[in-house]
Parts: C-alpha cells; structure tokens; sequence
C-alpha cells in the first residue's frame, strides 16, 4: 500500500471519526434525551417528527426510566415492573414491539437506527470529493462505528465486567479488556448518572463540546460496587 493511499485512508478515518464522535454526542443530547419543552415542539407536528418523537421515548423513556431504575446493572426490580412495561409498549403497537424485540432499548433498533445514521452520511461525500476512494471507505469505516457500538457494545455496559466477560462474543469480551471499552463503560455510567453529560460511546465528543464530566471518588466507589472496571 502506497503512502497516499495509506494517508488518504488515515485521513478518512480520522476526520469521519472526528464527525461520528461530535454527532453522536449532539444527536444524543438533543434527540435521544431532548428535554420536555423540545418534544412538545415535535409533538404539534407529529408526523414530520415522528421518528425524533419515537427515538426519545424509546431512549429517554424506556432506557432511562421505565429500566434500570434500581441500579446500573439490573434491567428490571420485579417481574411486575417488566409487565407493567410491556403493557404499555403493548398500547403502542409496531414500535412498541420493535422496542420488546430489542431488549427494551439496550440494542440499536428500528427507526432509532435511521435517527443514528442519517446525519453522518453527508460526511460521505465530502469526503469523497476531497480524499477519494481510500479516504472514503477509512472516512465510512469510522462513521460505522456509533451504530456498532450501540447494537454490539452497549449491551455489555450495563453488566459487572466479570458477567460481561463470560457472556460477550469472544471478540467483543477481548475489546472490553481495552482500555477505550473500559473508558467507554465508565463513561456510559456517567451518563446513566448525570443525564446531561457524558453521551458518548465513540469517546472524544462529549470533550469537544464541554459535555464530559469526570467521575468523582463517589462514582468510583459505585462503580467498583457494582462490578465495573475502574482502572
């Protein structure tokens, strides 16, 4: 492999990286936890924000406040709390099911997933115009990564390190020993603690836009509690 090609194809990396990380943090501040006063907009034109509306409640609602309400770790208090949801995703049809089926948000799904890719495909092009072949496919490789890391990671984050260890993929438990995935699950526990921070799995963004924050002795603490790496 040439140098240019090789540097075309880093380039490409690099900067779709780049994009993925500050979308991926923007998309999930102002869409999968867009605020009350932000959905109410969307709600007086349903069906032009019908997919925002769907993406929010299937994170912000379901993901952070009809599960994992006793702890970081533990999906569901009770059986009954899990009927409880299920009724209700019941009462919402097709997406309802959509959301059952993807372990109650823990995976990507379902129209979330077009919410998740579309703003990162501009970044196609452009790329294409200014690094041709080689920085294109290193710039798509990068901009693959949020979606990946949603369906395939995530769910790993919100189990003890030991648990996720025996049960991931063995090239998904090898990625969790990283130290990126380490940072990532500590990370995505500072999100599940302090909502308005922390929103990214391809780290870097969230520092980019003064939405990280760091975790205090406290968290640590509580992390080590529940079985997440700390180190």
């Amino acid at each position: 492999m040439s140098l240019s090609v090789l540097g075309n194809l880093t380039c490409g990396f690099a900067g779709g990286y780049l994009v993925a990380s500050l979308i991926e943090s923007a998309m999930h501040q102002h869409v999968s936890d867009a605020p009350k006063k932000t959905v109410k907009r969307w709600e007086r034109f349903p069906r032009l924000f019908r997919y925002l509306i769907r993406t929010r409640y299937s994170h912000h609602i379901v993901h952070h406040r009809r599960t994992f309400k006793q702890d970081h770790i533990t999906q569901f208090r009770s059986m009954s709390e899990q009927e409880a949801l299920d009724q209700e995703l019941a009462d919402r049809g097709r997406h309802g099911r959509i959301i059952q089926r993807s372990s109650y948000a823990v995976r990507l799904h379902g129209s979330g997933a077009l919410v998740f890719v579309a703003p990162l495909l501009p970044a196609v092009p452009l790329t294409a115009f200014t690094l041709g072949v080689w920085g294109t496919l290193g710039c798509c490789a990068a901009l693959a990564l949020p979606p990946l890391f949603s369906h395939f990671i995530h769910p790993f984050l919100h189990m003890p390190h030991s648990k996720a260890m025996r049960e991931a993929p063995r090239l998904t438990a090898w990625l969790l020993r990283r130290w990126y995935f380490r940072s990532m699950a500590r990370n995505h526990y500072m999100h599940h603690r302090y909502l308005a921070s922390n929103f990214n799995l391809v780290l870097g963004g969230d520092v980019l836009r003064r939405r990280y924050r760091s975790p205090t002795e406290s968290d640590l603490g509580e992390m080590q509690r529940l079985g997440l790496r700390i180190d």
